[in-house]
This record gives structure tokens, C-alpha cells and sequence, in this order.
């Protein structure tokens, strides 16, 4: 399943690389996507990793290239969920002012062969909605520094999930 996603965001594109790249790690700051997130180290890579627990289930991610020039930065999942077999994102910001920027998402996903045959109708439409929303995600909290609503709503029911399960 491919998903590639174009948006515009009112913020220089410096901003925008800061977000995505600098603060790898910290997605669980503005994605309604990532309740929790934190880096890891990749033995033999000169990038980092991180490691999330996220609406499809915990994932782990490893940085394949990024391109600080470019503002381009590519990384896949080296530990997926159940209902995913990989993943790979690209990520591409271009400045088209000195305050707006272009955010381009390609997304790559196999799905894997059992949870795609049952559940494939029901995944793919849930992944794209997600998705989308996980781009205005994106604008919002760099466009006004705030989580989005969506995501202070994701958070709430995520940890109270989370402080159900350890009681």
C-alpha cells in the first residue's frame, strides 16, 4: 500500500526540518499517531532510531538517510506491529518562501499476508485517515506550537488505557 501526502505549512521550512529530523524522536510531542516515543541507538549506523507506541501497535524505526541540504529524510521499520510485514517513509520538505513550506510524505507499507487478506478492507482506510491526520498534526503544532486536538485526544485515551492495565 503506497500513501503519498503533499502539504502546505505556514512556517519556514527550517522549522518544519527541526521538527521532522532534528527532533526524531519527540513525535510523541505532535503526532495524534505516537502516544510515546523516545530514541535508540543503531549499532553500525551513523543514524539514529527510535522506538514508538502508536495507534497500529509499537513500532521500531531506524533512519536510512537523511539529507540535511535536501531536507529529505528516509527510515523503515525494523520491528512492526502484527498486522504490518515493513514499512518505509520519505519525508521531503521544500521551502517555497521564507515562510511556507511544502511537507511531502511517501509511505510504503506491506501489509502482512494474513491480517492484509481478513482485515485489509478495514487497515487500509484507517491507515489513510490516519495518515492524513497525522500531516495536520504536523502543521498545526509547528504552525502554532500546540498540540492538535486530535492528539491531546489520542494522548487522553491512551494513557488512561495505559494506567488501566497497570492498576
Amino acid at each position: 500500500m503506497k500513501i503519498k501526502k503533499t502539504l502546505l505549512i505556514n512556517a519556514p521550512a527550517t522549522k518544519v526540518w527541526e521538527t521532522l529530523y532534528t527532533n526524531y524522536a519527540d513525535s510523541c510531542d505532535w503526532a495524534s499517531t505516537v502516544n510515546e516515543s523516545k530514541e535508540r541507538e543503531v549499532a553500525g549506523s551513523e543514524y539514529m532510531g527510535r522506538t514508538c507506541s502508536t495507534v497500529f501497535g509499537d513500532v521500531s524505526e531506524i533512519i536510512d538517510k537523511a539529507d540535511e541540504e535536501k531536507m529529505e529524510l528516509q527510515y523503515h521499520l525494523d520491528d512492526t506491529p502484527f498486522i504490518m510485514k515493513a514499512a518505509n517513509a520519505n519525508w521531503k520538505v521544500k521551502p517555497l518562501s521564507v515562510n511556507t513550506s511544502e511537507v511531502t510524505m511517501d509511505l510504503d507499507v506491506t501489509l502482512a499476508t494474513l491480517p492484509g487478506l481478513l482485515m485489509g478492507w478495514m487497515i487500509k482506510p484507517k491507515m489513510r485517515k490516519d495518515l492524513n491526520q497525522t500531516l495536520e498534526d504536523l502543521k498545526y503544532y509547528i504552525e502554532t506550537g500546540k498540540q492538535s486536538e486530535a492528539k491531546i485526544k489520542s494522548d487522553k485515551k491512551y494513557f488512561k488505557k495505559k494506567g488501566n492495565k497497570a492498576a
